[in-house]
């Protein structure tokens, strides 16, 4: 066999090894922040930036509670402390991610009614799922992770919003 046959043979070996390599990478699956987050913490994670209130690139658990008690107190239109569904449904337009998670993902005593402790003090799910170390600060860096796995994920499921406020 020539020389040259051989030559251009390992080079199609190379690049079918190559390309085997890359789709097996493919197939692997994104082992991110998100990957095992259910849609409800998907949106809860993908909104982070939204809560940023002092805009330090860092988002506290102190930020998220006054990011919440705003808008509820914009909702709250007869002022006695609680929402009704029809007053929960004026909180999600001003923010997706009220609606993608429902009234009821609130209702902790199912009353059909939220306090501002209901919405306020449930565990949010971005910090379990970002803030790695438990500081209740969801970093700059912690986000990292997060954006690129969105980016990722966002190719094959459809691309989310990086932030549920609605202007």
């Amino acid at each position: 066999m020539p020389y040259g046959l051989r030559s251009r043979s390992g080079c199609a070996w190379f690049a079918l090894l190559l390309a085997a390599g890359a789709l097996a990478a493919c197939t692997t699956g994104n082992t991110g922040p998100l990957a095992s987050a259910t849609p409800v913490e998907r949106e809860f994670a993908l909104a982070v930036v939204t809560w940023d209130l002092n805009k330090d690139g860092e988002v506290t658990c102190d930020e998220w509670k006054q990011y919440v008690a705003g808008l509820f107190r914009d909702a709250d239109a007869n002022r006695d402390g609680f929402l009704t569904r029809q007053e929960f449904a004026a909180l999600t337009r001003s923010d997706r991610l009220f609606e993608v998670a429902g009234f009821d993902y609130f209702d902790a005593n199912a009353d059909g009614r939220l306090s501002l402790s209901e919405m306020a003090d449930k565990p949010n799910p971005a910090f379990q799922l970002l803030d790695k170390n438990g500081d209740c600060v969801i970093s700059a860096e912690e986000r990292v992770n997060q954006r690129s796995y969105a980016r990722d994920d966002g190719k094959s499921q459809g691309a989310a919003s990086p932030s549920g406020r609605r202007k």
